[in-house]
């Protein structure tokens, strides 16, 4: 069935300081201007209180969780009635981690990610951000939507981080940041083949659907972009399964939405009806999702480097074409 969710993203362009206080009170601003598009999930910056402030420490800028601004935060979620994703640098004792916390509807504190991959500190090769301690998990949380992750900035040259998160199901990846990211967020999105919104410090802030299409994205006359995704969608080759495509669309017309990607050989199911869900769609036209279709590809070709007769394979198109 359909499962719609609406998100909300900023972009600081680059506008900020001279203090966190100050960056704390002008990101109430920004929320709620993304509230007003009545979203179920708020993405913030990576470490936006920081923005355009001056320190030398990270003692200077960083709080406890929960502390003023996560307090500040949960009220604003709490009052209009969705998540948001707010990054800040968390004191841990004598440790300092970049963190991105995700807050409910409620105003409850979900869990955290810590950045995994800090950049480097100056040429030497001794620091990270000032010293900043790395995270050491992609976590993944649940909303009362689905399953989203979260990854931060530098983490953007790690592409084991983004699969890990897709291996654990996540549908939508928040990555908040200092930078843009650029094209390098689309590959994700299309290596995964899941949403991908971020946030940022500078213009660009960027809502991708999962074939790696930008669907919205801020630039320097609006710093507030929203967009409603529907989760209930999977993609499929188009080999064996592209001979179901007109008789879906004769069983279903509107009720459905199939997007092909002909250079791709590919094509995107969703359900735009309550009572209809995909599955249900892959269940009674024997529907073959790409993930599966690749795995079954991968067993045959394994069993043939072994030198193995194919066994086992379960095939649920017996008799289709392959290619049209």
């Amino acid at each position: 069935m359909a499962r719609w969710v609406r998100v909300a993203t900023v972009a600081l362009n680059r506008i900020g300081g001279p203090t966190v206080a100050h960056n704390r009170a002008a990101i109430g601003e920004l929320i709620a201007q993304a509230a007003a598009e009545r979203p179920d999930i708020i993405c913030l910056p990576e470490t936006f209180l920081e923005q355009n402030v001056v320190y030398s420490q990270l003692s200077q800028v960083a709080e406890s969780v929960p502390g003023p601004t996560t307090d500040r935060v949960a009220a604003l979620a709490r009052e209009h009635g969705c998540y948001i994703i707010c990054p800040l640098t968390v004191v841990r004792g004598e440790r300092y981690t970049n963190d991105a916390v995700l807050i409910d509807r409620q105003g409850q504190i979900v869990g955290s990610y810590a950045k995994m991959h800090p950049v480097v500190e100056g040429a030497s090769f001794t620091s990270l951000e000032k010293g900043m301690t790395p995270g050491s998990d992609a976590a993944v949380f649940e909303t009362d939507f689905g399953r989203i992750g979260m990854q931060i900035c530098f983490d953007i040259n790690w592409p084991a981080s983004w699969a890990e998160l897709k291996r654990r199901g996540a549908e939508i990846v928040f990555w908040s940041s200092a930078y843009d990211g650029g094209k390098h967020l689309n590959a994700h999105a299309w290596d995964q083949h899941c949403f991908v919104v971020s946030a940022v410090k500078s213009e660009r802030a960027r809502i991708i659907d999962i074939m790696g299409e930008t669907l919205a994205i801020t630039g320097r006359h609006d710093r507030v972009i929203a967009h409603t995704l529907n989760l209930d969608v999977a993609l499929f080759h188009t080999d064996f399964n592209a001979t179901q495509i007109p008789l879906i669309r004769a069983a279903y017309g509107p009720d459905v939405h199939m997007q092909v990607y002909h250079e791709e050989a590919m094509f995107t199911l969703q359900s735009n009806r309550a009572d209809l869900a995909v599955a249900d769609i892959i269940k009674a036209y024997g529907l073959d999702p790409l993930e599966d279709y690749l795995a079954r590809n991968t067993l045959l070709q394994d069993a043939w480097r072994r030198g193995e007769t194919p066994q086992g394979i379960i095939s649920p198109y017996p008799g289709r074409r392959q290619w049209i």
